[in-house]
This record gives structure tokens, sequence and C-alpha cells, in this order.
């Protein structure tokens, strides 16, 4: 049996040990900032190493017409079957929208104090100055339009928003809440990207219950989505059968699928007559011959 490393070739970072499971964490913040891993930060690194599932290939293809004029969306919440793979799907947006000549805007909730506005922080990446929108209550409608129209094609990610909602729901307005404020502001903001051509705006919010804080969160998060839901198309970018293929291309630079595929069977009938195969263990849908473990679809990359 031919060693695998002769037949499936690491990339190198795996080869020379810098290769640790923070690195499957992506920080769609990091990346704007120019900081964290290059493999994130870089496109071409990061094209190199993903894998472009059908449901990613579609969902930048109704962007890009989306900021082109050509039709598309204008607002999207991405969701995912399994932990992983939203904050991804930003970062190959937020890499694809300079090939796009569109601006980009990125708001993360959790980069977020209860100091910040979303809207402040949409007119300071869009102009270079926080100007109109300095205050604390949503600029409405007319000023959103105003500042999208003169900037477009525009990209707006918006991640973790329940976080940043969470914190601001601790912070006082008048006689309203910076979170009320900032769940007006979602709705001016949909309804506005609804009314100009070259305007996208992407949204991920938690999939899982376990991802809430409290109770209040979770009616922040009810309270989002209805807000979000009246415009917005959900878009799937990864389906669970694909994510051996996306472990594949982030672990692999190189692959010879033939002489992979007789390894790995010779190793199931050895594995089966000896029965030492874990009880969960299971053909891949992939591959047919693969092995599919419980770890990988644990993943957040």
């Amino acid at each position: 049996m031919n060693p695998f490393h002769t037949i499936a070739i690491p990339h190198r970072d795996i080869l020379e040990g810098r290769l640790t499971m923070d690195i499957f964490a992506a920080d769609l913040w990091e990346v704007f900032k120019s900081r964290g891993p290059d493999e994130y930060k870089d496109s071409e690194q990061f094209f190199q190493k993903t894998y472009l599932t059908e449901g990613l290939q579609h969902l930048l293809s109704i962007v890009e017409n989306r900021l082109k004029g050509t039709g598309g969306d204008p607002v999207i919440q991405i969701q995912t079957p399994f932990g992983g793979g939203k904050t991804h799907a930003l970062i190959a947006m937020y890499h694809k929208a300079g090939e796009w000549k569109a601006k980009k805007v990125v708001i993360v909730g959790t980069a977020m104090s209860a100091s910040d506005t979303p809207w402040g922080m949409l007119e300071a990446q869009l102009t270079g100055k926080m100007d109109k929108f300095r205050e604390n209550v949503s600029p409405g409608r007319e000023a959103l339009y105003h500042l999208l129209s003169e900037n477009q094609p525009v990209l707006i990610l918006m991640d973790e928003v329940l976080e940043y909602v969470t914190k601001a729901a601790g912070k006082k307005v008048g006689e309203s809440t910076l979170a009320a404020q900032t769940l007006a502001f979602m709705q001016e903001l949909t309804e506005v990207a609804g009314t100009l051509e070259k305007v996208a705006l992407v949204i991920t919010l938690p999939s899982s219950i376990m991802e809430h804080y409290d109770e209040q969160a979770e009616r922040l998060f009810g309270q989002l989505q209805k807000v979000a839901g009246r415009v917005e198309k959900i878009y799937t970018p990864v389906q669970e059968h694909e994510i051996t293929q996306v472990i594949r291309q982030r672990l692999f630079s190189q692959m010879d699928q033939d002489k992979a595929s007789q390894v790995i069977r010779s190793f199931m009938d050895y594995a089966t007559r000896e029965a030492i195969l874990p009880a969960d263990t299971e053909p891949s849908e992939n591959t047919g011959s693969a092995l599919k473990l419980p770890i990988l679809s644990s993943l957040k990359w």
C-alpha cells in the first residue's frame, strides 16, 4: 500500500506542522482589517484552498448580477445545515467584490461595542468619515437612499448581527434603546436595498437555538427575522453531502484520485475483515469509498 502523502499531497502549512484547529474559525472582521491567516486575507490563497460548492457558486453569481445591475436578489440571508460556512461565504464575496468593482461595507457584531452603530459604520466605510450618521438614532430611508445611491455598486456584508443587537439592547436612546433603533435601521436598509439596482445586502443570523444567548436575545432574533424576512431570500452555500469535498480541498494541494481510491478500497477491505471500524463510520456519499467521520462535520471553516 502506497503512503498516503505520495498520493494526496497536503498543503505546505500542513507539511510544516503549522495547521491548528483555530484556522477553521473564519473571521470576516479580521479579513477586513487585513489581519489573521493569509489563507483568509489573501484572495489567491483563499480560493486556492476553498472548494466552490454548487451553492456557493450560485450565491456568488446572484450577488455579482445584483452589483452589475443585471438582476439578483437585493437582500440575502445565508444559512447552513451545520455550524460553519456562513462566514466563509461572506469572505468569498468580500474578495470577489474587488473583481466586481464594488465598494465593500463590513459590519460584524462581535467586533462592535454598544457605542458603535451600524449606520455610522456604513457611512464611514463608504465616505471615509462619519458626518450625517453620527447620532444613535437610525437615519431614515431618505438619508440611506442618498448615501447608497451615490456610492453604487455597494456590497454590504453583515455578520453576527444578533450579537450586536443583544449588546445594543442595554443602551438607552431617549425613550428607546439602541437595539430598537437598529431594528428600525434594518427595516429601512432592507427597503432601500430593494429600490437600488446595484446594492446587495447579505446577512447572517444564527440558525440554531443553541447559538442564542438568553430569552431577550431570542426575542430580538425573532424581530430581526421578521424585519429581514419580508424581503430577503435565503441561500444555503454548502450542503451537508459536500463537507468531505470542502475539507479535502483545504487539506490537500494535489490528489491522484485513482490511486487514492485503490488505497481506500484496500484499507476498507482489510478493516472490514478485521472488524476495526468504529460503529458510526460509513462510506462517503461523494466518493463511495472514502471514510466519512463525524469529526469532519464539526469543523467551522
